[in-house]
């Protein structure tokens, strides 16, 4: 498990009008992570990345973010993005009432070509989410101060995603 906070600068934290809240992202192994969301507490919010930790987490009713389903390492097809998702996990989510989540964090770090390969991969899955009306949230989970973007940023950087 892996504890992350939006900011320790109080002074900074004003300055943005942000609130600073600690949030519990759940990054393990596929055999710990039964065991871990069913002793978790709400808000559940599982990384993704590999296709069985996406369908686990999609699965589970206690779950309430898959956040980046697309940080996978497999390699895009001709035809089609390894995104994720699916048209039956996001039927699962739907069901589920589990959101996607779209971290910018992820491209702020990544190098030019990881990054439009990423992108690519957040547009498809937010193609997906709305199209089988699955909630979306967009954050940034910021590890120091200069990652942090405002809210004005956060709502440029949907918009571009949802088109």
């Amino acid at each position: 498990m892996q504890d992350l906070t939006l900011t320790k600068d109080k002074g900074f934290e004003n300055k943005l009008n942000i609130e600073t809240k600690l949030v519990t992202i759940i990054d393990t192994s596929i055999p710990k992570l039964r065991n871990i969301i069913q002793k978790a507490e709400s808000p559940v919010i599982i990384q993704g990345g590999d296709e069985k930790i996406n369908r686990l987490a999609l699965e589970n009713k206690k779950v309430d973010i898959l956040l980046s389903p697309e940080k996978n390492n497999k390699k895009d097809s001709l035809f089609f993005r390894n995104s994720g998702l699916n048209q039956v996990l996001c039927k699962l989510a739907k069901k589920n009432d589990i959101s996607i989540g779209f971290n910018f964090s992820d491209l702020l770090n990544t190098e030019s070509k990881e990054r439009t390969k990423i992108l690519g991969r957040m547009f498809q899955n937010a193609r997906l989410c709305k199209k089988y009306k699955v909630n979306m949230v967009f954050t940034t989970l910021a590890k120091n101060k200069y990652e942090l973007r405002s809210k004005a940023i956060l709502d440029s950087f949907k918009r571009v995603i949802i088109l």
